[in-house]
C-alpha cells in the first residue's frame, strides 16, 4: 500500500516505471472510450448481478476485464473533478483546478483529439475551451430534463436549445458521440472520447415502451429484488459468500407494510430507472457498432464506470405517482429502498464514504491487448484516480508536475493490470463529502458520516461494512484518523471541513432535514432509528426560536406507513401554541405510539419560522422524518 503522504516520491517513481512502456505504445497508442454512467448502483447491470436488460455493457464485460472493487467517491461532481485532476476534489481546491490540469489538456497535448458529449458537472474547468476538448457538447451542471434541456446546454461555445419534439438526451449524447469519433477517425488521430450520460439520474426518463416493459417486474418489493440480485453476484463470483448483506435501516419502509398503490407506485419508479439505464445500454450498443464497423473497436480501449452509487430518497410521496417517465417537465425519482436494492449487497447510498456509496461497477475492453482473459472478474482495488496515470500511460505522456507547479497525482496506473494478470500496489484513499469521510489503507477502512463517531472496517473480511473494529483496533482507528486530518491540511482543506468528528450519531436522512431547517439540532423521535412505543410527543430542537405567528393553515401531521390515507394526528400550531418564542416545538397530544410499527411526518411547506426563516417541508420524500417503534 503506498501511502497518501508520500505522493510526491510516488508520483516521480511512476512517471519513470511507466516512460519504459511509453516507447512500445506510443507508436500504436490506444483510442480511448471513457463511459460514465449518473446515479448507477453496483448491482444495475446484468453483469453485476441486475435483472436489467443490459445486453451490450454485458458483452464488453463478457469480452474484457470487470472490476469487483472500483471505487469512485461518494458523489457526482467530485467523482468527476477527480477524473479530471487525478487527485480528490479537495486536493483540486474543490473544484477550481488549483495547481492541477485537467486530463483532456493533457491528452490534448499529447497528440490525442479530445472530444466530449453529455453532462460534465466537473468544476470550474470549462469543457468548452478547446484547450480541454476540440469537440463538446452536453450540458454544465448536475442534473437536466432529458427531452427540453435547459439554460445551460451548449454546442461548443454555442447555447445550444433546438430541443425539437422527440429530442432526447441519451439519443442526442450518442449520436454525437459517434459524429465526434468519426471526425477523429477521418483526421486518422487518436481520441480520447468521454461520454458522460446523465442516465440514470433523476429525473428518471425514458420512453413509454421502454418503461412499460419493466412495469410489474418489481411488485415483489425492495428485498426480493435485492436477494435475487445477490443470490447472481455469488454465482458470478463478484463477492465473498462470507460478506453479511448490510441490511438497510428504518430509512426504508417495510415493502410488506406500505398500501397496495404505495407498491404500484414504486413499482413503476423503479420501472422508470431500469428503463433509463436499458436505453443507455442500447446507446452503448450504437458506440460499439460503430467501432466495429470502422474498424477502430479492436484498438480502443473502452472504460465503463459510475459516478458514484444508487441514490435514494426524491420526490414528494403526494406527487411521485404524478411522475411521467415520457413527458418533459415531469420529474420521477427513487426511493431509499431502490437505493439499497441499487447498491447491493453494499452499505448506505450516494453522498455516505460507504462501500454502498463509492463502490461501483468498471468494465475494460481493449481486444488488442486484454486478450486471453475475456469475463475475467478481477478484485483489485483501483480507483477513480488511478484513470489518470493510466490515461498518462497509454498516452505516452509526461505529467508535467514541476513545470507547472502541479500537486502530485494520487492514483497509480493500472495498464499493467490490464496487459497482462500483474498486481496492482494500491495507494491510500482519502475520500470527503460534505457530511461523510474516510481513510482507506491494506484492506482497512476508517469511515464517518454526518461528523458520527469513526468506524474501523476489514474490507477483506467484511466489505459490507458491519462488524465496526474501532473500539478493538483503537490504535489502527487512531492512525488512520490522523493520517486523515494530516492529509486534509496537507492539501489546504478549510478547517471547517476537518473538525474532529463527534460523539452523536444521526441517521440516514439527517442532512435532508438540515436542508428542511438549518438551526435543527434534534428531533423526537430520531429520524430514520428506532423508538419507544407508547410515547405520545413529537419535537423539533433549534438553535433559535421558533415562531408560529400567521401560520393558520400550516399542518404538522404524523401519518402510518401502512395507512396514507388518514393521519393519526394532526395539528395547525399558531402563535397560542406554547412552544411559540421558544427554541423547541413541542407537541404532547399524540395518540400513544403503537409497537412495531412505522411512522412518517408531513410538515407543510412554510408551517414555521426558526431564526426568522421559515423552513421547507417534510414530504416524506426528498425530506423525510420517519421512525419506527419497537417490538414490545
Amino acid at each position: 500500500m503506498i501511502s497518501l503522504q508520500r505522493t510526491y516520491t510516488f508520483s516521480a517513481i511512476a512517471i519513470s516505471s511507466f516512460m519504459a512502456l511509453c516507447h512500445v505504445l506510443s507508436a500504436d497508442r490506444p483510442n480511448v472510450l471513457l463511459i460514465m454512467a449518473d446515479d448507477l448502483g453496483y448491482s444495475d447491470l446484468g453483469a453485476y448481478g441486475g435483472e436489467i436488460e443490459t445486453p451490450n455493457l454485458d458483452r464488453l464485460a463478457a469480452g474484457g476485464l470487470q472490476f469487483s472493487q472500483f471505487r469512485a467517491t461518494p458523489m457526482c461532481s467530485t467523482t468527476r473533478v477527480a477524473l479530471m485532476a487525478g487527485m480528490s476534489y479537495a486536493a483540486a481546491g474543490n473544484g477550481n483546478y488549483k495547481d492541477a490540469l485537467p486530463l483532456p489538456t493533457l491528452m490534448k497535448n499529447a497528440g490525442y483529439r479530445t472530444m466530449m458529449a453529455g453532462k460534465w458537472h466537473a468544476g470550474n474547468a470549462n469543457p468548452r475551451d478547446p484547450k480541454l476538448f476540440d469537440r463538446f457538447f452536453g450540458f454544465l451542471g448536475g442534473m437536466t430534463d432529458c427531452y427540453v434541456g435547459g439554460a445551460d446546454w451548449y454546442d461548443g461555445q454555442q447555447k445550444f436549445n433546438n430541443f425539437k419534439p422527440g429530442f432526447d438526451a441519451t439519443t442526442e449524447f450518442t449520436a454525437r458521440s459517434i459524429e465526434f469519433m468519426q471526425e477523429a477517425v477521418a483526421q486518422e488521430q487518436p481520441f480520447f472520447m468521454f461520454v458522460s450520460y446523465n442516465a440514470p439520474h433523476h429525473p428518471l426518463q425514458a420512453q413509454k415502451v421502454t418503461v412499460d416493459k419493466y412495469i410489474g417486474r418489481y411488485m415483489d418489493g425492495y428485498a426480493v429484488v435485492r436477494a435475487a440480485r445477490h443470490a447472481k453476484q455469488l454465482e458470478l463470483g463478484l463477492v465473498d459468500p462470507n460478506w453479511v448483506p448490510a441490511p438497510h435501516g428504518v430509512e426504508v419502509r417495510l415493502w410488506d407494510e406500505l398500501p397496495h398503490h404505495r407498491k404500484v407506485v414504486e413499482d413503476a419508479r423503479m420501472a422508470a430507472y431500469a428503463a433509463m439505464v436499458d436505453e443507455m445500454d442500447q446507446g452503448i450498443g450504437r458506440l460499439i457498432e460503430y467501432l466495429e464497423k470502422s474498424g477502430q473497436l479492436d484498438n480502443t480501449l473502452i472504460l465503463f464506470m459510475s459516478d458514484n452509487g444508487g441514490d435514494y430518497n426524491n420526490g414528494s410521496i403526494q406527487t411521485d405517482a404524478q411522475q411521467i417517465p415520457w413527458l418533459p417537465g415531469n420529474n420521477p425519482t427513487s426511493s431509499n429502498g431502490w437505493a439499497w436494492v441499487k447498491n447491493t449487497p453494499f452499505n448506505f447510498y450516494k453522498h455516505a464514504s460507504h462501500e454502498g456509496a463509492i463502490t461501483l461497477p468498471f468494465i475494460a475492453h481493449w481486444p488488442k491487448q486484454i486478450k486471453g482473459r475475456d469475463g475475467e472478474i478481477n478484485h483489485v482495488a483501483i480507483a477513480v484516480t488511478d484513470i489518470y496515470p493510466t490515461m498518462l500511460q497509454l498516452a505516452g505522456a509526461e505529467y508535467p508536475q514541476k513545470e507547472r507547479c502541479l500537486k502530485p497525482l494520487t492514483g497509480r496506473s493500472f495498464v499493467n493490470v490490464l496487459t497482462k494478470q500483474a498486481d496492482f500496489d494500491a495507494p491510500s484513499r482519502f475520500l470527503w463529502f460534505n457530511q461523510s469521510r474516510a481513510w482507506i489503507e491494506d484492506d482497512m477502512k476508517l469511515v464517518s458520516y454526518y461528523d458520527g463517531p469513526w468506524k474501523l472496517y476489514d474490507l477483506e473480511a467484511d466489505r459490507t461494512e458491519q462488524n465496526d473494529l474501532s473500539a478493538e483496533r483503537s490504535q489502527r482507528a487512531e492512525e488512520f484518523e490522523n493520517k486523515w486530518h494530516s492529509y486534509a491540511k496537507m492539501i489546504d482543506m478549510s478547517p471547517a471541513l476537518r473538525q474532529p468528528v463527534l460523539k452523536q450519531q444521526h441517521a440516514w436522512g439527517w442532512h435532508r432535514l438540515k436542508m428542511f431547517a438549518p438551526r435543527l439540532l434534534a428531533t423526537f423521535p430520531a429520524n430514520s432509528k428506532l423508538t419507544a412505543p407508547g410515547s405520545t410527543q413529537l419535537e423539533m430542537r433549534f438553535s433559535a426560536a421558533v415562531d408560529l405567528s400567521g401560520r393558520q393553515g400550516k399542518y404538522v401531521r404524523l401519518f402510518k406507513v401502512s395507512d396514507e390515507s388518514q393521519p393519526v394526528w394532526e395539528s395547525d400550531p399558531d402563535e397560542t401554541h406554547p412552544s411559540h418564542g421558544k427554541r423547541s416545538l413541542k407537541f404532547t397530544d399524540l395518540p400513544p405510539l403503537e409497537p412495531d410499527t412505522q411512522y412518517y411526518v408531513w410538515i407543510d411547506g412554510g408551517a414555521f419560522k426558526v431564526g426568522g426563516k421559515s423552513v421547507g417541508i417534510i414530504n416524506d420524500g426528498a425530506y423525510w422524518w420517519r421512525f419506527r417503534t419497537e417490538k414490545n
